[in-house]
């Protein structure tokens, strides 16, 4: 059994990132894109084909999501998943400037199913100087999403 792990303590002069999408598929298949290899592998980083998929979807389970190609990755721990609603999770990038010399963020991405499909919103913390390229990684990463299944 995989004990419980703590939210990250996160400084006082963090920023968040908050980035909305929505697509046309109910929150399950949202759920699966979201919570498994398999699923990450048809619209996140897609554009790098060495690009590998780790994931352990259950509280204190890691994932890991890096591609040589593009010399980065990100890392963290499920902190917490309530099924087709809401997963929290650490975030830490592998690779480039970043690696050690930023604080482990928090990505909290909600789910919530309409008449027609589902909407998700992605919280994150960073710093102020990373807050426009992850606006704007988040953007396009979802953009994939709802192009797949769209």
């Amino acid at each position: 059994m995989t004990d419980t792990p703590e939210i990250p303590e996160i400084p006082a002069d963090a920023e968040t990132v908050e980035v909305d999408a929505f697509v046309t598929a109910s929150t399950d298949a949202v759920w699966e894109l979201f919570t498994t290899a398999a699923g990450l592998e048809q619209w996140w980083w897609p554009m790098f084909d060495d690009t590998r998929y780790e994931v352990d979807a259950q509280e204190g389970g890691w994932y890991r999501i890096r591609t040589s190609t593009g010399g980065f990755g990100v890392q963290g721990r499920y902190l917490q998943l309530d099924e087709g609603k809401r997963i929290v999770q650490s975030w830490d990038w592998l690779g480039g400037a970043e690696e050690g010399e930023r604080f482990e963020q928090l990505v909290v991405v909600d789910f919530a199913e309409t008449g027609d499909g589902t909407h998700i919103r992605v919280t994150q913390t960073a710093a102020l100087d990373e807050v426009d390229d992850l606006r704007d990684g988040w953007q396009d990463t979802l953009t994939r999403l709802e192009e797949l299944l769209d």
